[in-house]
């Protein structure tokens, strides 16, 4: 059972301690997986993309601590970043452009339209590549290796 991260002492190793961040970090993460993957409320996704970048950021100060097999799970949650990216840009850019359109005349209004078409057709393309990644985390059992290999490697 993985302790919470009040539980965490400044005495402890610091591999054990950067463990326990990176386990919580992930957990936290995952809570967002289920909603990101419906696509319903982008907000899902950008909680995800959010702590995906937090996780990633204490994996890249743990580097140094893990043997060699722990780079293939830093550069699939850098993985799992970008393709989250791809498709919140999408996003914030629709939201951008419907915010500019009620600034604009209407004459403007078509080709800021196009410009909307496009993004949705965008955004369409990267969940479809967002999907696919986590397709291809299940079939690799992303969650329960990770998961094992933190357990074994971070304990003190």
């Amino acid at each position: 059972m993985s302790m919470s991260i009040t539980d965490l002492t400044p005495e402890m190793p610091f591999r054990v301690y950067i463990g326990h961040v990176i386990e919580e970090r992930f957990d936290v993460m995952m809570q967002f997986r289920a909603g990101t993957i419906a696509g319903r409320d982008p907000e899902q996704l950008h909680d995800m993309r959010v702590s995906s970048r937090r996780l990633r950021a204490a994996m890249d100060v743990a580097v140094v601590c893990f043997p060699k097999r722990y780079a293939y799970f830093h550069r699939t949650v850098k993985e799992l970043t970008d393709v989250l990216g791809g498709v919140r840009d999408c996003d914030v850019l629709r939201e951008a452009l419907i915010e500019y359109r009620g600034t604009r005349p209407a004459e403007d209004h078509p080709g800021i339209n196009r410009m909307l078409a496009s993004i949705r057709a965008e955004r369409v393309e990267q969940r479809v590549h967002l999907v696919a990644f986590f397709e291809r985390l299940e079939q690799e059992r992303f969650d329960t290796r990770f998961r094992g290999f933190m357990a074994e490697h971070s304990r003190g």
